[in-house]
């Protein structure tokens, strides 16, 4: 009888190279780098080839690893529609979602996989806007669901998950006066970054305004300004040390949807956000 892949390692194999290593593909599955690797011997075994090649610099495809990588994929997409199928899934069709243009990478990054994955049956177009833009769509029926940043002291929707956020970076003029780069676009981390500014001691100046966080972040590591970012985007990056006694901040996440979705559904789809790994 011909072997049979299991799903598993196929999956883990898919992990690494979306998460570029065994170490961190390791804390997305929950499992150690060396577990990750036995499973990936054992996918190398079924197929009778190496899939993977490992040295100093990191890992790369193969020939084989490269096909396995296109097929794979199919093979995870069908197994996640034919349990969507089985299961009954909670979304099916066309399915207007929006997403805070903001933090996309962030937010990006945790919604398209579960999607993916627990809604196979869905066919999602997704909306990049500020919240503040989001919330009105989502009340007149744009948009059929939103994740939005939570207002301060609001408890609106269904929360997803915080993010916390943090200054970064010592970019300063030559008088020593810290230069600043904000979010141009209206919304909750953009009040963060001008409340904070407003009591810093010794005066600033804006050398920056970006649409988004990832041309923000990309500022701060040229060493062209500092600025506040969620913590999840700012890896690498040095913390301020002209803003160190900000106090602590976190923006909240939540998910706002339409009046044609029944509150069960919605919790739901929630229990799927907040359930699921960030794979």
């Amino acid at each position: 009888m011909d072997p049979a892949l299991d799903l598993d390692l196929v999956r883990t194999f898919l992990t690494v190279l979306e998460a570029r290593g065994f170490k961190p593909a390791a804390q997305r599955l929950n499992k150690t780098p060396a577990a990750i690797s036995m499973q990936i011997k054992r996918l190398e075994t079924i197929l009778g080839q190496r899939v993977l090649e490992r040295s100093n610099q990191g890992i790369s495809l193969t020939q084989a690893g490269e096909v396995l990588r296109e097929k794979g994929q199919q093979l995870m997409s069908l197994n996640y529609e034919l349990l969507g199928d089985m299961q009954g899934s909670d979304l099916k069709g066309r399915l207007s979602f929006g997403s805070p243009a903001d933090y996309t990478p962030t937010v990006l990054k945790k919604v398209i996989p579960i999607f993916r994955k627990d809604f196979p049956g869905a066919s999602p177009s997704i909306a990049l806007e500020p919240s503040r833009i989001l919330r009105p769509r989502i009340h007149s029926g744009a948009l059929d669901m939103a994740i939005v940043a939570r207002e301060p002291d609001q408890d609106e929707g269904y929360a997803l998950w915080s993010e916390m956020v943090a200054w970064f970076g010592n970019s300063v003029s030559k008088d020593g006066t810290p230069r600043i780069g904000l979010l141009s676009t209206d919304c909750v981390l953009r009040d963060h970054t001008l409340s904070n500014l407003a009591g810093l001691r010794g005066g600033h100046v804006v050398t920056l305004e970006s649409a988004t966080v990832a041309a923000l972040r990309d500022a701060v590591e040229a060493r062209f300004c500092q600025a506040l970012l969620p913590i999840s985007v700012a890896s690498g990056l040095e913390r301020s040390t002209a803003m160190a006694g900000c106090k602590s901040l976190s923006i909240t996440f939540a998910l706002i949807a339409g009046a044609k979705f029944e509150e069960a559904t919605i919790k739901r789809v929630v229990a799927k956000f907040t359930g699921a790994p960030d794979l």
